[in-house]
This record gives C-alpha cells, sequence and structure tokens, in this order.
C-alpha cells in the first residue's frame, strides 16, 4: 500500500487515539496549515484504501483492522535499523546521483533533508542519520566532497566514478559493494530486451542449521526466489515505490528464510506479499518467470 507522507501522519495520529479500539470515534484534525477540510480530504482517500471507516456524518473516523496492522507494520519497518540504514544509503546515492545527471552540486549534505527521498516508512531520516550514512559512504569511495571543522556535514558532497557506477547498477549498496557469489547449480542466463541479464538457477552454496522442521530444500527455494526477485527489480518495469516495497519484502524473507527458527507463517506471509508486491510484472517474461519462482517456493512452505 502506497501512502504518502500526509496520509501516513493521519493513519498514524489516528492509531494513537484510538489505542487500538475500532470502534473508538477520532475527530480529523486540522493540518501544519490549520485546515480542517484539507484533512477531510486526506481522511476520505484513506476511507477509500480500507484503512478507515467514516464512523458519523460529522466525518468522525474509525481505525479499521488493517488500518491497525498497516501502522504496526510501519513502526516495525522503523525499528529494523540494518534495513533503515541500506534505504538511507541507497536513497543518498539516488539523489547524488540525480545532481550528477543535472551537473549540480547540493551545497551541504542536509540538504537530503529537503528531498523527497528523505523518509522511511513515513518518517524522515534524521540528521544524525544522514551523517553517519554519508561518512560510510564516502569511506567506501562512493561519495566525496568537503569536511570543515564547523560542520558535520560533508560540504559540495558528489558521488565519484565508483558511486556512479553503484546508482547505475540498480544494487543495495552492500550488494553492489559485496556482489554476491555466482550459483554453484545449474544456471540460465534471461536476456530480455532492454533490461539486464538476469541470472536464475539453483543455489547450492546455501547452509543452515535450523530446529524449525522445515526442510531445508523449501528454505532454500525461498532463499533463492528473494534473491532472484531483488536482482530482478532494475528490468522489472515496476515504479521506484514499488521497487522498494519489493526490495525490503525481498531481504526480509531471505532473513527469515535464512534464520536458525524461521517462522513458517511468517515465510507464507512474506511471500505471499513479494508475489502481490510483483504482480504489476507478472505479465512480462521477466516478471512472469520470477513470479513462478515465488508460487513454487509458496506451495513448497505451504504443503
Amino acid at each position: 500500500m502506497n501512502l504518502t507522507i500526509e496520509e501516513i501522519a493521519l493513519l498514524e495520529y489516528v492509531y494513537d487515539q484510538a489505542h487500538r479500539d475500532i470502534h473508538r470515534n477520532v475527530d480529523v484534525p486540522a493540518n501544519a496549515a490549520g485546515s480542517v477540510e484539507a484533512m477531510h480530504g486526506v481522511a476520505r482517500r484513506l476511507v477509500d484504501v480500507g484503512v478507515f471507516r467514516l464512523a458519523s456524518i460529522a466525518d468522525d473516523l474509525n481505525i479499521t483492522q488493517l488500518g491497525l496492522d498497516v501502522v504496526d507494520d510501519l513502526r516495525r519497518q522503523r525499528s529494523d535499523r540494518p534495513v533503515r540504514a541500506a534505504e538511507l544509503r541507497l536513497a543518498l546515492i539516488q539523489w547524488l546521483y540525480g545532481h550528477y545527471l543535472d551537473s549540480t552540486t547540493p551545497q551541504i549534505a542536509e540538504d537530503f533533508l529537503a528531498s523527497g527521498r528523505s523518509y522511511f516508512a513515513g518518517q524522515p531520516f534524521s540528521a544524525a542519520e544522514i551523517v553517519q550514512a554519508v561518512v560510510y559512504l564516502s569511506e567506501k569511495g562512493l561519495v566525496e566532497g568537503r569536511s570543515i571543522d564547523q560542520s558535520v556535514h560533508l560540504i559540495q558532497p558528489r558521488l565519484t566514478a565508483k558511486g556512479v557506477d553503484c546508482a547505475e547498477s540498480g544494487k543495495p549498496v552492500s550488494e553492489f559493494l559485496n556482489p554476491p557469489q555466482a550459483p554453484s547449480g545449474p544456471t540460465f542466463h534471461v536476456k530480455i530486451d532492454r533490461s539486464q541479464n538476469v541470472t536464475v538457477g539453483t543455489q547450492s552454496n546455501f547452509t543452515q542449521n535450523n530446529t524449525s522442521g522445515i526442510d531445508p530444500a523449501v528454505l532454500v527455494q525461498l532463499v533463492h526466489f528473494a534473491a532472484v526477485a531483488r536482482q530482478s527489480l532494475p528490468s522489472s518495469g515496476l515504479d521506484e515505490q514499488q521497487q522498494i516495497v519489493a526490495e525490503q519484502l525481498s531481504q526480509e524473507l531471505e532473513e527469515e528464510a535464512a534464520s536458525d527458527a524461521p517462522n513458517r507463517g511468517r515465510l507464507r506471509r512474506l511471500g505471499d506479499r513479494l508475489v502481490e508486491a510483483l504482480a504489476p510484472s507478472a505479465e512480462t517474461a521477466l516478471g512472469g518467470m520470477v513470479t513462478a519462482l515465488g508460487q513454487q517456493a509458496i506451495a513448497a512452505i505451504t504443503d
């Protein structure tokens, strides 16, 4: 579900006011400019997507169970610090790549806060997080700029040639810096017109000790599906926000399948959500192939 920052803010406000009671009526608040009417418009859009229900003709709101689940998921995502850091690094690379294409240079790395990429799960990144991410990217040779004693932020940050390669690879920063080993099983290289090569094959270099009772071969299928889904995103035809959602789901699925005690129910839910996220690309040859891999893996975990 793709929600705007304003929609997320209202959803979380009603969530907090309702205290998880789906029958509690909550008044629509005014927005930052003091307009209640503008927020009614936001509320009506959220009613249409099913996270709110109109409680009365006065436009009081009830949050639905779907709304509770969406906020719970957003807050869980925000608390996942490795994923949050990875998303910020990628967002910074993409922001600076836009400047690279426009032949411009931001005055200071803190300017990123004013960009449309400075939010994660509806919450802005902090200035401290940006400093930490820029330092990391600089140490890895992807970003350069000037440092002065009076500022913790990098002055006139820009991508290095390696940083441009990272942006154009379409890969998460960590994957660009640490490319995965090639699968050692049978491998097929698929070339789709106007797209990159995507490798699809079996992986025999995945090892795991777990006490979940799930067949390790099924976990291999799930990890493989997650990896192929992530690799295919630049050629999937999905828009940027859809790619971000699919990438995050693939990472969560891979992490759960590779954990010491994978949960069968969570694996099914993540697998279903990833297939759903990839659905808009399923009519293409590449998208259909990746979706089929997912459906097979989900069927295996369900058996």
